[in-house]
């Protein structure tokens, strides 16, 4: 009895401590993990395979308050190195390349990185790759959008190099990209 309870007790303080917020020079910070599946379009949707590539594969979307991307998430049956992109979507200027060891094609694969994000200012985060997991929204349809986040569209161009993936769908979720974001709390 005395261990169920120390389980039980521990388990509540981490997730107590887990929702506090961060206070990093003076400025309140506060974050969600997986982001876009978590807080925006939800688990639960029936994963689908393509293999059909070369396809630069994107997400974008469109910060409403300052934050940080303090992780970005790959979930991919290609295993190997990928190239993670992001790119203003206003200019498609690219902005950051990050280079990550995909080695585990069966859960999100935690990449950390540190990046800022202006609010108002719309970005696309993009990878390629041959074969990719998707699925569809069915009933709803991009933008999706809370008090943090408007998740806009995703993108896709076919091609086996760098570049700004500039076609649209608004009812997939292709690549599996999410993102770890952390906000300022004014």
């Amino acid at each position: 009895m005395k261990s169920y309870l120390k389980t039980i007790t521990t388990l509540f303080c981490f997730f107590i401590f887990q929702q506090c917020t961060v206070i990093n020079s003076g400025v309140s910070y506060s974050g969600v993990e997986n982001y876009f599946e978590t807080s925006l379009y939800g688990k639960g949707h029936l994963l689908k395979y393509a293999e059909t590539g070369p396809w630069e594969l994107g997400i974008t979307f469109v910060a409403h308050k300052n934050g940080t991307i303090k992780a970005i998430n790959i979930k991919n049956p290609e295993l190997g190195k990928k190239r993670i992109s992001i790119w203003d979507t206003t200019n498609r200027t690219l902005l950051a390349t990050y280079e990550f060891n995909h080695n585990d094609d069966k859960t999100y694969l935690k990449n950390l990185i540190s990046f800022k994000v202006d609010q108002g200012r719309t970005y696309t985060i993009s990878m390629n790759s041959t074969q990719y997991f998707y699925h569809e929204l069915n009933f709803r349809k991009l933008p999706i959008s809370d008090d943090n986040i408007t998740l806009l569209s995703t993108n896709f161009n076919q091609g086996r190099w760098q570049q700004f993936p500039d076609k649209q769908t608004d009812n997939i979720i292709h690549g599996l990209l999410d993102i770890d974001f952390q906000w300022v709390i004014n």
